[in-house]
């Protein structure tokens, strides 16, 4: 499927690179505009035979599904800009947040195809959660090629769109929450005498084999936890600290506070 993107910062680039690494699209089958040239050289370097858009406009004319990588507050003046003299558009996925399906579909053509997708950063390398919800003119198979094009990047989930500003706090937001959790526990791992290197490869390679585990076995995570905490031993000893500290809470609190801040975004 002819693919074009509009975009190439940290997600776009992201979602563009984890496609084009799966083989979800063929490198000369890409088209790409972004007003940084320098984005678009280093994407040429690492895949050549991408194509360079000379506009928002060409690159919606030569495609048949475009991803609007722009930030959010640019997605409806480009749906605006594409959709001028009743330009027919090819299926639309907006990963922009907090900007709904509803005021897409306003700034478009009657019967503009609209998918809302939420990916997350690890898409860049093949492990991506990415949530969608499609608009009212999508089409069974429109919703399909969306799910091959976003699936070369990880798991895909579809969810009503009153949920994605949950689904973004917790795995838009997510990949940031565990960077902080591994520095932490690198930290830690400094400060009781272990070099950085050391450390972070221990805290990186358990919280990669804890999901791993949680996902193969089909455990509750407190079963798991239970599991790896003795009677009257360290992890429970260290979890009491966690507990004292406000962990749980905290974390609780920091995905009430993502949603809190994208119903913000939404009502500007």
């Amino acid at each position: 499927m002819k693919t074009g993107i509009i975009g190439l910062g940290k997600m776009g680039g992201a979602l563009l690179r984890g496609m084009l690494k799966s083989g979800a699209v063929a490198p000369q089958d890409v088209w790409v505009y972004d007003h940084h040239k320098e984005n678009m050289a280093a994407l040429q370097a690492e895949h050549p035979g991408v194509h360079e858009a000379e506009s928002e406009e060409a690159a919606a004319d030569a495609v048949e599904a475009l991803v609007l990588a722009v930030k959010p507050h640019a997605v409806l003046p480009l749906i605006s800009a594409l959709s001028e003299g009743d330009r027919e558009l090819p299926l639309l996925i907006s990963i922009a947040a907090a900007v709904t399906l509803d005021e897409m579909e306003e700034r478009a053509c009657d019967g503009t195809r609209i998918v809302r997708a939420m990916p997350n950063t690890p898409c860049m390398v093949l492990s991506g959660v990415i949530a969608y919800s499609p608009g009212t003119a999508v089409t069974d198979e429109d919703e399909e090629a969306a799910r091959r094009l976003l699936s070369g990047c990880g798991s895909v989930f579809k969810v009503e769109e009153s949920r994605m500003n949950a689904v973004s706090a917790i795995s838009g937001c997510g990949p940031a929450y565990m960077f902080t959790a591994l520095d932490a526990l690198s930290d830690a791992g400094v400060a009781m005498g272990l070099p950085r290197k050391t450390a972070l490869e221990l805290a990186a390679g358990t919280m990669l084999g804890s999901a791993l585990m949680l996902e193969q076995t089909g455990e509750h995570p407190m079963a798991l936890r239970d599991a790896v905490t003795s009677p009257g031993g360290t992890t429970i000893a260290a979890l009491n600290a966690l507990d004292e500290c406000g962990f749980r809470n905290a974390w609780i609190q920091a995905v009430k506070s993502a949603v809190r801040r994208a119903e913000e975004m939404e009502g500007n």
